[in-house]
């Protein structure tokens, strides 16, 4: 479009330019022919001004077409990245959840191994006529499974319960 514009302009200088020399080669004197270096002049100057402000006009829409280039080329570069840090904040809480629940699953393995030495104690020490320390062990292994049934119902349930706004914590007991 710009392209037109500096043809239409050359094409109208040449037409004036061309016009002016014609009617001055009709004239016999110098001081005629001289007087049309005036005209020349003036269209010389317009023609400078209006190419002047054709490239302004052309260096402005390129400069805004970059710039909404690079700006779109930006967001999806700052699209991609959330995307990226999405995927590698999901991928670690993944991780972190298998983990999470092997060390559970093996430390409840070793937990109920031991509740159940500690019953089995119990009994054998209540079957063998040591009562009171018989029933201080059973007492003690069901305060303890109580307890840890209870944290594990809680931790249930915090991983269940949506969180919750301001940092608040969620109920320990439903």
């Amino acid at each position: 479009m710009v392209f037109l514009r500096f043809l239409l302009g050359i094409l109208a200088i040449q037409a004036a330019t061309a016009a002016l020399v014609i009617l001055a080669s009709r004239q016999e004197t110098l001081d005629a022919r001289l007087a049309t270096v005036l005209p020349l002049a003036v269209v010389a100057l317009v023609a400078a001004l209006w190419f002047h402000s054709l490239v302004g006009q052309a260096r402005r829409l390129t400069r805004a077409r970059m710039e909404e280039r690079f700006s779109r080329e930006r967001e999806k570069f700052q699209v991609r990245a959330e995307r990226e840090k999405t995927k590698m904040l999901e991928k670690n809480r993944q991780q972190f959840e298998r983990e999470r629940n092997r060390i559970q699953a093996r430390s409840g393995r070793k937990v109920t191994l031991a509740l159940g030495g500690l019953l089995l104690a119990g009994g054998v020490m209540m079957f063998t006529q040591f009562m009171t320390l018989g029933l201080l062990l059973v007492t003690g292994t069901g305060g303890a499974l109580a307890g840890y049934l209870l944290r594990t119902k809680q931790a249930l349930a915090s991983r269940r319960a949506p969180r919750l706004e301001g940092g608040g914590k969620p109920p320990l007991l439903p």
